[in-house]
């Protein structure tokens, strides 16, 4: 006779507020990227860039809204989505050590050795990209996974935009910049709209 078995289920309370948490904490982050990436700007690139990056940072600030409606409506005992597995080798806490040492000792480098420091934020982009990687299985959230994947793009797309590509200097620190601002703003809207349609089901 053969056994089947159903993955666990989450309290859809408690994982909306995990989505909550999620996204109120890439959100923080993906403002102190938008203020580094806008701060490189003037003129109409820095309007446009203004008026895209508030419209997005709107969207996801009324998804997180919607999370905090959802959480205290939802019943007590509401079940939500199965239970991601923890895979992740390396825990928590060597994985943000490692990535510390990397940016400080790759940003270091770029200014003081090679005297680049327009290459910094590029780097940084593509560190904290891959830190999300392993942190998505540590955590046990794949969208993670995407998160990273789209940072890791941004920095990759960087240097073969401005570098090769003859496009000028300033998009050095603004590509990087807004454009990891969107990949986390971006995730906090995916984030609501999967919490909303898992609160509908």
């Amino acid at each position: 006779m053969v056994m089947s078995s159903t993955p666990e289920r989450r309290l859809l309370r408690k994982q909306i507020r995990g989505g909550l948490t999620g996204a109120l904490t890439g959100s923080l982050f993906g403002g102190l990227w938008y203020l580094l990436g806008l701060s490189s700007l003037s003129g109409a690139p820095f309007t446009i860039a203004l008026v895209g990056g508030c419209l997005l940072l709107g969207l996801a600030l009324l998804s997180m809204l919607n999370m905090a409606w959802l959480a205290a409506r939802v019943p007590e005992g509401a079940l939500g989505g199965p239970a991601s597995e923890r895979t992740g080798r390396y825990g928590f806490t060597t994985i943000l050590i490692a990535e510390s040492i990397a940016l400080g000792a790759g940003n270091t480098y770029l200014q003081n050795t090679l005297h680049r420091p327009e290459w910094m934020l590029t780097w940084s982009a593509l560190v904290v990209g891959v830190h999300f990687l392993p942190l998505a299985n540590t955590l046990g959230v794949p969208m993670l996974k995407g998160v990273g994947v789209g940072m890791i793009a941004i920095g990759v797309a960087t240097p073969l935009l401005v570098g090769l590509g003859g496009l000028p200097d300033s998009l050095w620190q603004a590509l990087p910049g807004l454009g990891c601002a969107a990949v986390l703003w971006g995730a906090a809207v995916v984030t609501g709209t999967r919490n909303r349609a898992l609160a509908a089901a």
